[in-house]
């Protein structure tokens, strides 16, 4: 039989889970607990964590951005402080699901999951989060996101252990752009079938990118930081050559992420147009697209 408790507190939290000898579950949103039950998921202890102050709030300073795990996504979608300091984490959460479901489902529950086609999941990674784990122990963890999510479907959380604040860095330039973009079988659906997170130091008055980053959702069991078109694009001005090879280095990053599967002829592109529109969002310019990529042979 499943027993239930409520935490009103990381102390109270603790003394639970600590006391506790055998599979334990925390349910803030429910919306990946409720899948996960319905799958045969089995836990003995389900502690309810929706109503703790401490895990449900967003802070920044001139450092960092500090958010709690049981933040709702839709509290990150419409807080005007993260928009203006990380555009592509609003626009990551606004693009999960349906408006019932952002005001469920948390930041932490979306890491925790471990879903491929996960949106959060690329803008994180691309973002450099560290992410910060309360053990069975009463531990306190650090890590980088590629510790956290391992595979598909698969954290580095033990039993009883819990995604408490995941903290983002704002070193990254001094002129730091984003943007996020996604594709999925219609508007509504939570899981997309292809993901991008760009996050770019842009010289306006130059027209220079002088550094960025590039993460992809979707191709892979783990977000896929796609570093050789990253090395393509430093230093570069922004133009229409600047965009073609972009669009034509994601395809080369498709072909060498998912060779010969079904979904690689699609994908390769979907993967156009997503980062067309990724590059008109990013530098409020108008992009043509350049010819299709040739047929898979």
């Amino acid at each position: 039989m499943v027993q239930a408790a409520k935490a009103s507190n990381l102390q109270e939290l603790s003394v639970l889970v600590k006391g506790f000898s055998g599979k334990v579950s925390f349910i803030a949103g429910g919306t990946d607990l409720i899948i996960a039950l319905q799958q045969g998921a089995r836990p003995d202890l389900i502690i309810d964590i929706s109503s703790m102050d401490d895990l449900n709030f967003i802070e920044i300073d001139a450092e960092e951005v500090c958010i709690a795990a049981a933040t709702p996504l839709s509290k990150l979608a419409q807080h005007r402080g993260l928009a203006a300091k990380l555009p592509l984490l609003t626009q990551a959460a606004m693009q999960v699901g349906s408006v019932q479901i952002r005001n469920r489902a948390t930041i932490g529950g979306n890491i925790a999951s471990a879903v491929p086609g996960g949106d959060l999941l690329p803008a994180l990674k691309c973002l450099g989060c560290r992410i910060e784990i309360l053990r069975r122990d009463n531990t306190v963890t650090s890590h980088d996101f590629d510790e956290v999510v391992t595979g598909l479907g698969k954290t580095c959380l033990g039993n009883g252990d819990m995604i408490t604040t995941i903290r983002i860095p704002l070193r990254f330039g001094r002129n730091r752009i984003s943007a996020f973009g996604k594709i999925g079988r219609r508007r509504e659906l939570t899981i997309a079938r292809l993901n991008l997170a760009v996050l770019a130091d842009y010289e306006t008055d130059a027209n220079r990118i002088n550094d960025i980053r590039i993460v992809a959702g979707a191709i892979g069991p783990v977000p896929l930081r796609l570093r050789l078109v990253e090395k393509r694009l430093r230093g570069r001005n922004v133009n229409q050559a600047f965009v073609d090879d972009f669009l034509h280095s994601l395809i080369a990053a498709v072909d060498a992420a998912i060779s010969g599967r079904a979904s690689q002829a699609y994908k390769r592109i979907a993967i156009m147009g997503l980062g067309l529109d990724l590059m008109q969002n990013l530098f409020e310019k108008e992009f043509s697209c350049p010819e299709k990529p040739k047929a898979l042979t």
